[in-house]
């Protein structure tokens, strides 16, 4: 019997997804015997800070990659996007499995219209990039929100908010069904990078990568690496206000982004095009930024 020891944050969703990871082992490995180590994260410390430019990097995975370099698991589980645009030296993601809901919803107390939002409208996130979507509608005022995904919906009620934006992977893995709710569409609202996406890290050359890298879907792990690609061009950090989504078709690799000036007030957008994943993802970066500054 081969054992491993998974590290992974404490909420519900991390716990959703480690499971259902370790599911797809067992089934690949059946002598496979998995124990669950969780670990907090400087996210999961501090609750009452709205994310900004003073979050450290990795600020929920930096402990549980320490766990990993320090052989205290031999695997962990992380949602794509909170992992830093520049790899941490020694660990790999050794599997992205297949990508789940990419895009974003509204969840609303009352029925709205999505292009004529009521004057006043309180919208709860704390995610730049989310905030900036929305108040490009006009007449929207974000009220910054922390928690896991259960307490997020519950601040809707709780909080007094007229809506709260949520990525649709995060509801669906944990069954909340909420109503009213409004998909929003991705080219308009483009989610973050990676979003939908989990990451499978394990140490360089270990056991655990071998017995890892067959749950690794090509496709899923060629788009994100375009959206990542894109936020390393932009010397972005996950809380940078941009949004990126790939798809791939066949060798074709098409990247979608909004970039936003800090302040959220300006947005430059386009559409990229290529073979190279890492290659459209970092033009896609140059143009941007270009487009930005000329409207500066």
């Amino acid at each position: 019997m081969t054992r491993l020891r998974v590290g992974t944050r404490g909420s519900e969703l991390a716990l959703w997804q480690t499971r259902w990871v370790c599911r797809e082992l067992t089934k690949i490995h059946p002598s496979l015997h998995i124990e669950e180590v969780i670990i907090r994260t400087h996210g999961d410390k501090v609750t009452d800070r709205p994310f900004g430019g003073d979050w450290p990097v990795g600020a929920f995975v930096r402990a549980i990659e320490q766990a990993l370099m320090d052989k205290r698991v031999d695997f962990a589980v992380h949602s794509h996007k909170d992992l830093q645009t520049a790899p941490t030296a020694g660990l790999v993601v050794a599997a992205v499995p297949r990508r789940e809901a990419v895009h974003d919803v509204l969840l609303t107390r009352e029925r709205v219209d999505l292009d004529n939002l009521p004057a006043g409208f309180r919208l709860g996130t704390s995610s730049p990039r989310r905030s900036a979507q929305f108040r490009r509608l006009g007449g929207v005022v974000v009220v910054p929100i922390r928690g896991n995904v259960p307490t997020r919906v519950a601040k809707l009620t709780r909080e007094n908010l007229d809506g709260v934006v949520m990525a649709a992977a995060g509801l669906e893995r944990l069954g909340i069904r909420h109503e009213p709710r409004i998909d929003l569409p991705t080219e308009r609202f483009v989610p973050a990078p990676g979003q939908g996406a989990l990451a499978v890290q394990a140490l360089d050359a270990s056991e655990a990568l071998e017995i890892i890298r067959p749950l690794d879907d090509g496709l899923s792990r060629l788009a994100v690496e375009a959206e990542r690609s894109f936020l390393r061009g932009i010397n972005a950090g996950c809380h940078t206000p941009a949004g990126a989504l790939a798809t791939v078709e066949g060798v074709r690799v098409s990247l979608r982004a909004q970039l936003f000036s800090d302040d959220g007030g300006r947005m430059v957008e386009g559409v990229e095009v290529g073979e190279d994943a890492t290659a459209v993802g970092l033009a896609m970066a140059r143009r941007l930024l270009a487009d930005l500054a000329s409207i500066s």
